[in-house]
């Protein structure tokens, strides 16, 4: 269940930079989650929900974004999905294609209350 650990890391990043910020409380965070993580959501969300008890965080929303996975040829610029999984491209033959996306895990946005007031 490596989903608590990358909440861990994010609700680090997220209290770290709430100090610097002078956020009061946190009311939602919006994940990019790339599917090559291969996080299962309801153990992501349990896993958020547990680890925000006692934080700044404490009763946030979390919302999770599926990124796909995209492998782009860098010979004739063709970009497929999960239909032609594998890194030889299927248009040209290429065996040198590159992942453009589908590894992501980032904070997308985040809900704040600063001063009592909520701002995005």
């Amino acid at each position: 269940m490596h989903e608590f650990s990358l909440i861990s890391s994010v609700i680090d990043s997220l209290e770290n930079y709430a100090a610097e910020q002078g956020w009061k409380k946190i009311n939602k965070v919006t994940l990019r989650i790339g599917a090559m993580r291969q996080v299962i959501p309801a153990t992501m969300q349990f896993a958020f929900k547990t680890a925000c008890d006692g934080t700044l965080l404490e009763g946030a929303e979390l919302e999770l974004v599926d990124v796909p996975i995209i492998v782009c040829c860098p010979r004739c610029g063709h970009s497929w999905g999960e239909e032609h999984m594998g890194m030889i491209c299927p248009y040209c033959g290429c065996d040198d294609a590159q992942m453009s996306q589908g590894m992501e895990l980032e904070i997308d946005s985040v809900e704040v209350e600063d001063d009592g007031e909520e701002k995005d």
